[in-house]
């Protein structure tokens, strides 16, 4: 078999594909003034094709299509000092450029815009209820100035993270939003193992203006097609690969600048994006701008 000419045929057949995919989804959308809704023929097609490409849904397909602005977001700057008074006291000192230290926590702030903190002590086995761990966590960071609006939880995990020894703990993931939208990427991580907060990870981005006007995004059925390749490949040796969530909201990209990544920008463009979670917990983000 010349598998080279059995690899085109296949591109050929993914491209004739998508093009009458995305034909049906201009044929079979209802229009209600800025919002558009895709018909549910169209939408069992979209499914049964993903399917049978061996990318499986636990979640409904999104059916509304409406339209978005352009955000311009810069990073949250923190002062080093000032954070390490927030989170050491008054009485901590410096063992290298950025890196602080009081008693057993230690502070890290990486180019200004990123910081990892943690509490180094004695692993004990202690039984904690999720909920005890979400007030703790929740406590820690109103307490520090950081349970700000805009902040939502969204996922929860216990189990052993490498970092913090070999007793599982729970790691609170929360993200910021815009406008009840997601705001990409910018997150806090905390880390609470009995009774108290051993971590934390964040990097946090400001809004500034709305940029131009809305623009009607791509339907969620068009994100998954085109992101469908790219996730089958990248999770080739799973073979349960299973979307859990998805939402539209704003991805600011520091790849997008060729010569830049996050801890040399200052600021930019946060887009309309499509975000995709696997059940494995990998995320991937599509433009959700039409050409």
């Amino acid at each position: 078999m010349d598998w080279s000419k059995a690899k085109n045929a296949l591109i050929v057949a993914f491209i004739l594909t998508n093009i009458f995919l995305v034909y049906h989804i201009q044929k079979d959308m209802f229009n209600k003034g800025d919002l558009q809704i895709i018909s549910d023929t169209y939408i069992k097609n979209a499914e049964s094709y993903l399917v049978d490409n061996g990318l499986k849904l636990a979640i409904e397909i999104p059916r509304e299509i409406i339209s978005l602005p352009v955000l311009m977001v810069k990073y949250k700057v923190f002062d080093p000092y000032e954070l390490a008074k927030n989170f050491l006291g008054e009485n901590f000192e410096v063992l290298e450029e950025n890196i602080y230290r009081a008693g057993n926590k230690q502070l890290q702030i990486i180019s200004n815009k990123k910081f990892i903190y943690k509490n180094v002590v004695e692993e004990e086995n202690y039984a904690l209820a999720e909920e005890a761990a979400i007030d703790i966590s929740n406590q820690f960071l109103q307490q520090h100035n950081f349970l700000q609006h805009g902040l939502v939880l969204k996922q929860i995990y216990f189990g052993v993270v490498e970092d913090f020894g070999e007793m599982p703990l729970y790691k609170l993931v929360y993200h910021q939003t815009y406008k009840n939208r997601f705001l990409g990427e910018s997150y806090i991580h905390v880390y609470v193992r009995h009774k108290e907060v051993v971590g934390i990870e964040a990097m946090l981005l400001e809004q500034e203006n709305v940029y131009g006007q809305k623009k009607r995004v791509i339907p969620a059925t068009e994100a998954l097609l085109r992101k469908m390749n790219e996730i089958l490949q990248d999770n080739v040796y799973d073979k349960n690969i299973t979307v859990k969530e998805m939402e539209i909201g704003y991805y600011f990209n520091p790849a997008d600048f060729n010569f830049a990544t996050w801890d040399t920008i200052i600021s930019g463009t946060a887009f309309p994006a499509w975000k995709i979670v696997l059940d494995n917990g990998k995320t991937y983000y599509v433009d959700a701008l039409k050409d």
